[in-house]
């Protein structure tokens, strides 16, 4: 039977989720099963972004192939070590561990204006807690975990954003020697801004006056992430969801209006704070019509943000008995909390999925939760 029965990290929120400048607390877990020495324990905590890829050139033979070159980039957030537990002076007295439960309290304060967490395919913005446990002969024990950093974008912040945004296009289609009528296209919302649980609702119209029928058209939520190294960058570009629509015969016109793109839980835009990721979303509309290739794209950017624009929260009205425990709603007007409105505010995994969190650095036995995935706030709306 082994000594360490169970070594872990306990955060004091039910979801591992903090903003940017507040106090994160919690407790490193010590179960020991047969007394143990040591010499001290440690909590390590660090938040840091970042990006790395690798280009190699493949043409040609063996010999002639570029040698691989690597791109990177580091931002530090904060790093900082305290002991919890003994000292790890060489002189230091040994300490044993007996049989049972022990429970270390830890406590620190995010600093203000750091970026949110984001795992991406090249790169990522980690904020993470490592314990080490010293023991005499330098063998340790390692756990480790992460926890979510939300940066705010209040939308509230940002000019013009619930304004009408629109995007229109016209193309000719060059049929050998002829020139037919034009493909027109128009991509419209009632504003830019919006929060992860919003439905985005969009509004098209088509009009096809080339002598071609259109075979389809679409809209796209798209994700484009840059990641800058010392000297390049690398873009991906992540659809999010989809709507299609069917054929347009010539000269007719299409409207598509009622019909919205839901917004899952995901990283803020622009990721503030962060120099070396960068986030943009856009709506891009597609048409494709039949025959020789042909293909219009009309974008549109929108802006994602943590905190919902005003104009799009309705209060509920109060009863003189209205309890809000009851309906689950939360107040987010820091003016008047005695107003209630018709969202209520909770959190969900990224859409995006998540990454090990294991370092090279980092032992094979490490205990812990090594896989993670950033948890972003989410808007349930009442109707």
């Amino acid at each position: 039977m082994p000594k360490l029965a169970r070594f872990y990290i306990n955060f004091g929120n039910p979801v591992p989720l903090y903003y940017a400048g507040q106090d994160v607390k919690g407790y490193l877990n010590v179960d020991v099963d047969k007394p143990i020495n040591l010499q001290c324990i440690r909590l390590h905590v660090k938040g840091e972004a970042f990006v790395h890829w690798t280009d190699q050139r493949m043409r040609g033979p063996a010999p002639l192939r570029t040698p691989a070159r690597h791109h990177s980039a580091h931002e530090e957030y904060f790093d900082f070590t305290t002991t919890v537990l003994g000292n790890n002076e060489n002189d230091a007295p040994k300490i044993t561990l007996l049989r049972g439960t022990y429970c270390y309290p830890f406590q620190f304060q995010l600093p203000e204006n750091i970026p949110s967490s984001f795992e991406g395919e090249y790169g990522h913005v980690r904020y993470t807690v490592k314990a080490t446990i010293e023991k005499p002969k330098r063998f340790t024990h390692v756990t480790k975990t992460a926890f979510s950093v939300i940066g705010s974008l209040d939308l509230n912040t940002i000019p013009q954003i619930d304004a009408p945004a629109g995007m229109t296009l016209s193309k000719n289609i060059c049929c050998l020697c002829c020139t037919s009528g034009p493909i027109s296209a128009l991509l419209s919302l009632p504003r830019r801004g919006y929060v992860p649980g919003d439905i985005i609702p969009v509004a098209v119209e088509i009009e096809n006056l080339s002598r071609r029928k259109i075979a389809s058209a679409s809209i796209t939520l798209k994700m484009t992430t840059s990641f800058h190294s010392r000297d390049e960058s690398r873009t991906v570009s992540t659809q999010i969801d989809k709507i299609s629509h069917g054929s347009l015969p010539r000269g007719a016109t299409s409207t598509w209006t009622g019909q919205g793109i839901p917004l899952p839980a995901l990283p803020p835009s622009f990721l503030f704070g962060c120099n070396i990721i960068d986030i943009q979303y856009k709506l891009e509309l597609r048409v494709d019509a039949i025959g020789p290739s042909f293909e219009m794209y009309v974008p549109l950017e929108i802006i994602v943000g943590t905190v919902p624009l005003r104009s799009t929260i309705r209060p509920v009205p109060q009863s003189p008995r209205h309890d809000s425990r009851s309906r689950g709603h939360r107040s987010t007007s820091s003016q008047a909390s005695s107003e209630h409105y018709a969202v209520s505010l909770t959190y969900m995994e990224s859409r995006l999925g998540g990454a090990c969190i294991k370092e090279e650095d980092d032992p094979e036995d490490m205990r812990g939760d090594h896989y993670f995935s950033p948890v972003y706030p989410y808007y349930i709306w009442t109707d």
